[in-house]
C-alpha cells in the first residue's frame, strides 16, 4: 500500500517554502539533530544508566525495550504505508527510507516520554518541580515541526508519528506496571507460604 500526501500536506508545504528564509533555516536543522537516531541513542543509553545505578532496573529495562520496540514498529510501519518523502527539490537535509510515520516525531515522542516518566519517579527534585517534565513535549514538537520545515515529511507524517508515540508510551507504561505487578506476586507467595507454616 502506497499513502498519498493529503491535501493539507501539500498546501502546508507550499506554505513552508514560501516563509523559508535564515536565520530560520539553519535553526531548525540544528532542531532536528535532536530528534536523529544517534541523539536519541545517546539520551536511551544515559537514561538507561541513570536507572541502573538508581537500582532500579525496571525503569532501565523500560528505556530500552520500549525504545528499541518502538523503532521496530516505526519501521514496520513505514514499509506498510510506502509512502514518499516530499519532493527531492523542497528538501533543506539528506534523508533516505520512507515517509509515513515520521520518525523524527514518533520516536522522540518515545524517548522523550519515556524519559520524563523515569526521572520524575527517580527523582524527589523533579517531583517537586513537575513543570520541568514539559521539557519532553515540547522537545518533541519542535523536531517534528523541524521536519516539516526542511521538507524532510509531509505533515500528516508528522501528526501520525506523534500520536502514534503517545500510544506506545502509553502502551509501555502498561505494560511495565503489569509486569512489575506480576514480578511483586510472584516474589510475595514464597514469603505467605512459609508464615502459613
Amino acid at each position: 500500500m502506497s499513502l498519498s500526501p493529503f491535501g493539507f500536506d501539500t498546501s502546508t508545504l507550499d506554505w513552508v517554502l514560501s516563509i523559508r528564509a535564515e536565520p530560520w533555516n539553519s535553526l531548525w536543522q540544528l532542531v532536528t539533530v535532536f530528534g536523529d537516531t544517534l541523539t536519541l541513542t545517546l539520551v536511551t543509553i544515559g537514561v538507561f544508566v541513570l536507572a541502573w545505578l538508581g537500582d532500579r532496573i525496571d525503569l532501565a529495562a523500560l528505556i530500552a525495550v520500549g525504545g528499541i520496540s518502538g523503532y521496530v514498529v516505526m519501521v514496520l510501519l513505514k514499509g506498510a504505508f510506502g509512502r514518499s518523502r516530499p519532493p527531492v527539490v523542497d528538501r533543506l537535509v539528506e534523508v533516505g527510507t520512507l515517509s509515513f510515520p515520521s520518525g523524527h516525531a514518533m520516536m522522540s515522542t518515545v524517548i522523550f516520554g519515556l524519559t520524563a516518566v523515569i526521572v520524575y519517579r527517580l527523582y524527589p527534585w523533579v517531583r517537586g518541580h513537575p513543570g520541568i517534565l514539559f521539557v519532553a513535549p515540547g522537545l518533541a514538537l519542535v523536531i517534528g515541526v523541524s521536519r516539516v520545515y526542511l521538507g524532510a515529511h509531509w505533515a500528516s507524517d508528522v501528526l501520525a508519528g506523534w500520536a502514534i508515540g503517545v500510544v506506545w508510551v502509553a502502551l509501555c507504561l502498561l505494560a511495565h506496571r503489569q509486569i512489575v505487578r506480576w514480578v511483586q506476586l510472584r516474589t510475595q507467595q514464597p514469603t505467605a507460604a512459609g508464615q502459613q507454616n
